[in-house]
């Protein structure tokens, strides 16, 4: 068995966690969501009425992620990064297993209805609510849509969805078979195979609008770690991940 396919989470070759960068200036603010104070951060667009929650890796809610959500505000989305974790990230329990498995679907089920909740208190109503996911991320996104959630669509850099098989020994491809909506993954070199295109898994995300786009050159968690190394494939990744958000909440 491969690296990639015995990790249960990020492929042994992915980035580790990066602090390069880590001082570009933010434009939203730190915020805390519903009477259960869900650590966030929210980056705001005026008047626009279309969401975005963005569910980060396992080092949480790091500046570099803050930045992400500032540039998807720039682009007319208000954005709510949520931290499902409540600050524990794999630096706290760096055993990886341990720590994914504090965080079954069950434990993040209300920090998502939240999320919701905190948008229709901004105007955006429930169903123009999309997501961005971020490794651990793209696999809370399409738990979450396999379980009903109703994102409006979504999209997955380097989504580590095979969680659902390595720590709830559970469907990889069923699970995905479940999500409804336009759903664009986007599976760096190292990732496994069910995410790329060829594959049932995605012939059947496309049939929903959804596709998936894969950078071989690129490492596992480039989009939220990688250094300025890889910063051109990052600025190619949230292109195509705004063109999509623009095209499907149009």
């Amino acid at each position: 068995m491969s690296d990639k396919a015995s990790s249960p989470c990020c492929p042994t070759t992915a980035w580790g966690k990066i602090i390069e960068m880590e001082k570009e200036p933010t434009k939203g603010q730190d915020i805390s969501v519903s009477d259960k104070k869900i650590p966030a951060y929210f980056s705001d667009a005026d008047d626009s009425k279309k969401g975005i929650v963005v569910f980060p890796d396992v080092w949480g809610i790091t500046n570099r992620v803050r930045v992400i959500a500032d540039t998807f505000a720039a682009e007319g989305y208000k954005v709510l990064v949520i931290d499902c974790y409540y600050g524990d990230t794999i630096d706290k329990t760096p055993d990886l297993m341990e720590f994914l498995g504090k965080y079954p679907y069950e434990k993040i089920s209300d920090e998502i209805q939240a999320s919701f909740d905190f948008f229709v208190s901004k105007g955006v109503e429930k169903d123009n609510v999309s997501a961005l996911g971020f490794c651990w991320g793209g696999w809370a996104i399409a738990k979450s849509a396999s379980e009903g959630v109703e994102w409006k669509c979504a999209v997955s850099p380097h989504p580590s969805t095979k969680i659902e098989v390595f720590i709830f020994q559970r469907d990889e491809a069923e699970m995905l078979g479940k999500c409804n909506m336009p759903f664009f993954l986007m599976p760096a070199g190292d990732d496994d195979d069910i995410i790329k295109p060829g594959s049932d898994v995605v012939d059947k995300l496309v049939e929903k609008g959804g596709k998936s786009i894969p950078f071989p050159s690129m490492n596992h968690g480039w989009t939220s770690r990688g250094d300025e190394s890889v910063k051109d494939e990052i600025v190619k990744a949230f292109k195509l991940a705004t063109e999509f958000f623009n095209e499907k909440t149009a």
